[in-house]
């Protein structure tokens, strides 16, 4: 029977030890670039391959955090990066960006590959992409249900990775944007400074109360273990790389506890004791905890409402995890055989206990010889052969065979030979010990799969995008946005693409059917796109049947094709063949043209550049696509970012639920930062999730010459979110009559330049 692996943090060496006393399976660690917690101490390249060497030699994993999105200058240094720590069996790395996604599965196939949370997994139709693409293992977004989970695990039949305690964000990892745009430390870069934890006053709000609507409680699943077992989760994730060590192996121990006792009494309900309850409560947890979204979508309970501080830590509790399981280190049990008969060659073997395995050596030395003075007694050798204080070794049986021949005189070896045969030994196991048996079996799907990776010339790919350059589309969301537009359209001949948000487009479909047809009718170019959800999940409501519907109903509409916001997204309409155009938003990351190769393997048909790169980086990224693929590349010159979408719903948490989910329904409220901004916060109920917008649009008006004058990229795109008909209608004719910066609409709103100039580190 497979038992579930028991998953820990490690911010240093020294926390990777006690996790593994307490009981890991494996842990993940970051080493000195790339991985999503920039602020832990992080191990350097020396600790990384003495972490891989003392995790194999005690039968555990080390898993690797390479999740981080990289640069088009950066990546130049990954495969360096990464050699040592392959040539060293690493067990798999966790990753969110797709070009390293694929750096690993070509040159590194025998390091598994672990989709992060960070790649926002939703679904079934994104795990089974995700395999294809060459990952065993997904970690998918905290906020599914167990039910959502299992159905990964059965379907996609990939592992899953589940957060299992700990510190739960407000927004879908991967697609926020918060810390980035207020003060340019991104969390797609490890360095997020946690917004959600800040006090905001609801607009509107009298009393002008602050509260913490986006802070999540800790979630703490202890008592779900048997659940979470049964529904077939792989591995159990404890989150938490920048805590101190105690938290690891304390945290550690007691799911280990926990676990073991499931295993040993499946059938039996073990109650969690008060004590230890308070002991996890006292180790690192936020007022109050949650078992998170395993069974419930979202509610005001999960929210630390009044205050997101942490408990008082429990010195005591930390002193006693200290004493127990820091500062000393696993020791393998083996059993040491040594035979010495005069006039034969010393024989010393060694069987270790690595868990499930074992493994055997011996080694040789001289001929024994006659005493011939002191003979060499049992006691005498029991002491040099137990030496094993600095090895990775605790011998529980030593066993001694001196055969004189029956002279009566006994054998000599001198001690300086068997403590060199003793060394040598314990190398020789150690060796052994640190290869992985299991890394022959852990190549990526991308050795047996059928993608020529290496010969598709992408050059020659139908994508559509003719020497189309800088042509000028627009996203609406509401009905009056899309008035605006289609007369501004008509009086200035503007026939770019528009690009319709789904929910207008179900909600009043006759009416923007009708607009469509119109606009299509008008200009022979022009093309109209529907912008799908930014979440597609199929919990109470199964989302892919909307994504089914446009399917079947996008032509008649008079579409073109979709924008994608998801990898569920991308993953069902590359199952499905969709015939129309499958166009990348910006939230489907490609920071590096070795992303958008690999995202080509899914028939896709147009890429946006992130929001979060410069100008500069955003030249070399296209110049390094266009090496080898004419796709069209879109860049965004307008728009309010968002910031935050999540499953959360601030409406729900202060107010009240619409009552109206999983219908094609919208809302809107708005929050009050310390600065006195108002960021407003849009519900799609249809799928229920609140996005959270920027206050100030990012407007790059005074740009827009250089931006157009580079002739890099085939589509620059406006969107508009929370805008008033009027204020779409004349940002929109300000772009498309070509001189926006000696438009006045930009004197009258506020607006941000974005990551235009400053980027994110």
């Amino acid at each position: 029977m497979k038992k579930v692996e028991l998953l820990s943090p490690a911010g240093n060496y020294e926390t990777m030890v006690g996790a593994f006393n307490a009981g890991a399976d494996a842990v993940y660690l970051g080493g000195s670039r790339f991985g999503a917690r920039a602020y832990a101490d992080n191990f350097d390249r020396d600790q990384v391959l003495d972490a891989i060497s003392y995790a194999h030699i005690n039968g555990k994993k080390i898993y690797m955090t390479v999740n981080t999105l990289v640069k088009e200058r950066e990546f130049g240094e990954l495969y360096d990066f990464m050699l040592p720590f392959a040539e060293k069996n690493l067990d798999g790395v966790i990753v969110q960006d797709y070009g390293v996604m694929r750096l690993i599965r070509r040159e590194f196939p025998n390091v598994e590959l672990h989709a992060s949370t960070q790649q926002t997994v939703t679904g079934v139709n994104g795990a089974r992409l995700l395999k294809e693409l060459g990952c065993c293992r997904v970690v998918p977004a905290r906020e599914l249900s167990l039910e959502e989970m299992k159905k990964i695990r059965t379907e996609a039949d990939i592992e899953v990775e589940a957060f299992i305690h700990g510190a739960m964000c407000y927004c879908y990892s991967g697609v926020c944007l918060f810390s980035s745009m207020v003060g340019g430390r991104s969390g797609n870069r490890g360095r997020c400074a946690q917004p959600c934890r800040l006090p905001y006053r609801l607009l509107g709000d009298k009393s002008g109360r602050e509260q913490y609507p986006l802070s999540l409680k800790d979630m703490c699943t202890v008592d779900m273990i048997p659940e979470l077992i049964e529904a077939g989760i792989d591995s159990f994730k404890i989150e938490g790389r920048m805590k101190k060590p105690e938290y690891s192996a304390g945290v550690t121990s007691l799911y280990r506890k926990y676990i073991d006792l499931y295993y040993q009494e499946p059938g039996k309900k073990h109650e969690i004791s008060k004590e230890d309850m308070e002991i996890l409560k006292s180790l690192y947890l936020r007022t109050g905890i949650s078992q998170g979204y395993y069974h419930k979508h979202n509610g005001k309970d999960m929210v630390t409402l009044d205050s997101p501080a942490y408990n008082g830590t429990s010195d005591k509790v930390l002193e006693q995890v200290k004493e127990k399981y820091l500062g000393h280190e696993l020791k393998t049990k083996c059993d040491i055989d040594c035979r010495l008969t005069l006039g034969e060659e010393a024989v010393i073997s060694m069987t270790a206990y690595l868990g499930d395995r074992t493994i055997y050596e011996s080694v040789t030395g001289k001929v024994v010889e006659a005493a011939s003075k002191r003979p060499m007694d049992r006691d005498s050798v029991l002491k040099q052969l137990d030496r094993l204080g600095n090895t990775p070794f605790e011998a529980e049986n030593i066993n001694i065979e001196i055969n004189d021949g029956g002279s009566g005189n006994g054998i000599f070896i001198p001690v300086s030979e068997l403590n060199e045969l003793r060394r040598q030994l314990c190398e020789k196991v150690q060796a052994l010990m640190e290869v992985n048996e299991e890394a022959d079996g852990n190549t990526n799907a991308a050795a047996v799969r059928t993608f020529s990776d290496e010969v598709q010339d992408y050059k020659d790919m139908d994508t559509g995008s003719g020497d189309a350059i800088n042509v000028l589309d627009v996203f609406v969301m509401t009905l009056d946005q899309l008035d605006a537009v289609l007369e501004v359209a008509g009086n200035v001949k503007a026939p770019g693409r528009i690009y319709v948000d789904s929910n207008l487009l179900f909600s009043a479909k006759e009416e923007a059917k009708s607009r469509a047809m119109s606009f299509k009718g008008s200009f022979e170019n022009a093309e109209l796109i529907v912008a799908l959800p930014y979440v597609t999940r199929s919990e109470t409501f199964d989302a892919t049947k909307d994504l089914e519907l446009i399917q079947e109903t996008y032509k008649e509409c008079g579409f073109d094709g979709v924008l994608i916001r998801n990898l569920e997204q991308l993953g069902f309409y590359k199952k499905t063949g969709f015939e129309g155009r499958l166009i990348l938003d910006y939230g489907v990351y490609n920071w590096n043209a070795e992303a958008v190769k690999l995202l080509l393997e899914c028939s896709i048909s147009e890429i946006s550049v992130p929001l979060e790169l410069t100008i500069h980086e955003a030249k070399e990224l296209v110049k390094e696509v266009r090496k080898n693929s004419g796709i069209p590349v879109s860049y965004s010159i307008y728009g309010k970012v968002p910031m935050m979408v999540s499953a959360g719903c601030v409406k729900k948490t202060t107010d009240n639920c619409s009552g109206k989910m999983n219908n094609h329904h919208s809302e809107r409220m708005t929050i009050v930062d310390r600065m006195d901004n108002e960021l407003v916060i849009t519900t799609n109920c249809r799928n229920c999730y609140n996005v959270i917008w920027n206050a100030h649009p990012t407007a790059l008006h005074k740009k827009y010459d250089n931006i157009r004058n580079l002739e890099i990229f085939n589509r620059l795109r406006i969107d508009f979110s929370t805008e008033d008909g009027e204020t779409a209608g004349a940002v929109y004719e300000a772009f498309a009559k070509g001189s926006p910066d000696k438009d006045d609409i930009f004197d009258r709103i506020s607006y941000t330049a974005g990551h235009y100039k400053r980027g994110v580190e």
